[in-house]
């Protein structure tokens, strides 16, 4: 490999490729582990994309208005399918133009086109066009052909319109017949239910960091720890014949579906308009695990605000609870704290730390004999650090751990002499609030140097990725709360016990899942606190606006 980079070459229809695409093209270019070293256009080739083909299919000139209103009343960032063109990223880099022969409703390349690609000697190739692909083109790179693959056309539609919970996208690589294929990438992301142009935006946003991140972790594991790494995917997929595929609505189908849509948007216009965000809390005196949810005693705030995310810590065999508490009349919340003494009496929080920017996730932790918070400040773009002066009242702002960040519930851990450092992360704002979990790691505390962990995202699933609350010990074994936003946000928390963690593994598995089962008036649950002889959890319900 030239300069210990990856040799790419990008199979394309025409210059003119959607924004998503360009922005995983570009990251690769900008990074230190791979160039691109070929380019192979079909020659004569119009531009192709998910919204030509719809375009020029008069049966979907309903679906063609609808996504055109659906994009100008939803989409509130860059839209992931507007048209960049290519070249710009790629000057210099030798072009060898090709004219496929169809074949069995395939591509196949000339024999001489083959072997005029092999001279290049590519570790990989890139599909970006071409549609499907076949022939001896699989096997002309090192390590294959890669492409991107979603279920459904137009994607992100159908999953809106069936009420799916999840949008998945995939990076796939092709074998040598084009009819199977091996998942290396697969993440799901939660499915905005009102709108499929806002829903399909944040999918494609976030599905542009996986090419990148595989490609980068190609380079660092090389191809045989790369293989064992994506084993965790099923191998059976096959991009060619997945079974529920779907096509564009015809003109009387979305017209159905469009009032079907309105319906459900209507419904909820009027849930807003007369309901509002009820989270409270729920705890027992009991250790982990020892009790189920329905007998936890409730807290129920006044109506004006709710309080969620709690994080405890016993101190003088007094228990003292953190939470946020979000003040409806600002829109903005705080951080509180409140007290839960041996018998079950709780005080009424206090307001202890107060920004002009949005606090919530209060994770509160002791070190060295000092108390320390980190707050999720994502509205400020930073992970910031506070030390506690008088406990449990008083904080002053120490530092940024990070800046020019966009991460939430942030939640650190000393373990094995290390700091390590889980937050919640978009990597492209266009998919926020989707987030993958993020790991680094510093030998200080005190710090803004801290190494990205070589698997980051170490979890890229709606499902469990977001953290859920203290990661804690029980039993000489290690657990990390995580959140499940698949449903709906913080619809659930699982208990994910840690097996592997160090600067090139990360592994865990769930051993508990919690899901909002024993109360038919709440809707959700997301955080989850225990110290010794104490648990509490925060739950979701909602209530009206007015009497």
């Amino acid at each position: 490999m030239k300069s210990g980079k990856l040799r790419i070459g990008i199979l394309l229809d025409s210059y003119q490729i959607p924004a998503w695409i360009y922005r995983s093209l570009e990251r690769v270019i900008k990074s230190n582990y791979a160039e691109f070293s070929l380019i192979v256009l079909q020659q004569s080739s119009k531009v192709k994309n998910e919204n030509d083909r719809i375009l020029k299919d008069k049966r979907t000139i309903v679906y063609q208005i609808f996504n055109k209103i659906d994009e100008r009343l939803f989409l509130r960032v860059d839209n992931a399918l507007e048209i960049s063109n290519v070249q710009k990223l790629l000057p210099g880099v030798p072009v060898i133009k090709v004219k496929p022969i169809k074949k069995d409703s395939a591509n196949y390349l000339e024999p001489a086109d083959i072997d005029e690609i092999r001279q290049y000697g590519l570790d990989l190739f890139i599909k970006v066009g071409f549609d499907t692909l076949r022939g001896d083109i699989l096997a002309a790179s090192k390590y294959g052909v890669w492409t991107y693959w979603f279920i459904g056309n137009p994607h992100g539609f159908w999953e809106v319109i069936k009420g799916q919970s999840e949008t998945k996208g995939n990076l796939l690589t092709l074998d040598k017949d084009g009819n199977s294929s091996s998942l290396i990438c697969s993440s799901s992301s939660s499915t905005y239910p009102f709108s499929p142009a806002r829903n399909r935006n944040r999918s494609l946003w976030k599905s542009s960091s996986f090419l990148p991140r595989q490609v980068a972790r190609l380079h660092y594991l090389g191809i045989k720890k790369f293989i064992v790494e994506t084993e965790k995917y099923p191998k059976d997929k096959d991009p060619h014949h997945q079974k529920g595929s779907e096509i564009p609505p015809s003109n009387l189908l979305c017209l159905w579906l469009i009032a079907r849509l309105l319906i459900r948007n209507i419904h909820e216009m009027f849930s807003r308009l007369f309901y509002q965000d009820a989270w409270f809390l729920m705890f027992d005196m009991e250790p982990f695990g020892s009790i189920p949810f329905r007998d936890f005693k409730k807290i129920i705030p006044p109506r004006d605000r709710f309080w969620a995310d709690p994080m405890v810590i016993k101190k003088e065999n007094r228990n003292y609870i953190f939470i946020e508490e979000f003040v409806s009349k600002t829109k903005k919340a705080h951080i509180s704290v409140f007290e839960v003494d041996q018998f079950g009496t709780h005080s009424m929080p206090v307001n202890i730390l107060e920004t002009d920017y949005h606090l919530s996730y209060p994770y509160v932790f002791e070190w060295n004999n000092q108390y320390y918070m980190v707050p999720e400040s994502a509205e400020n773009g930073t992970i910031d650090l506070y030390e506690c002066v008088e406990f449990p009242f008083k904080w002053e702002y120490k530092m940024h751990l990070m800046d020019n960040i966009k991460a939430v519930d942030t939640s650190l851990l000393f373990y094995h002499e290390r700091w390590w450092l889980f937050t919640g992360i978009s990597e492209n704002e266009g998919s926020f609030p989707e987030v993958e979990l993020f790991l680094f790691f510093s030998d200080d505390l005190f710090t803004q140097d801290w190494k990205p962990h070589p698997l980051n995202p170490i979890i890229s699933d709606v499902k469990n990725a977001r953290p859920a609350g203290r990661i804690f010990t029980r039993d000489g074994k290690l657990y990390r709360p995580s959140q499940d936003c698949s449903i709906t946000y913080g619809y659930g928390f699982d208990l994910n016990e840690i097996l592997v963690l160090s600067e090139n593994e990360y592994r865990e598995e769930s051993v508990v899942a919690v899901r909002p089962d024993w109360d038919k008036k709440i809707s959700a649950t997301h955080t989850y606190g225990t110290d010794e002889q104490f648990q509490i959890i925060d739950a979701y319900t909602t209530r009206r606006k007015f009497l």
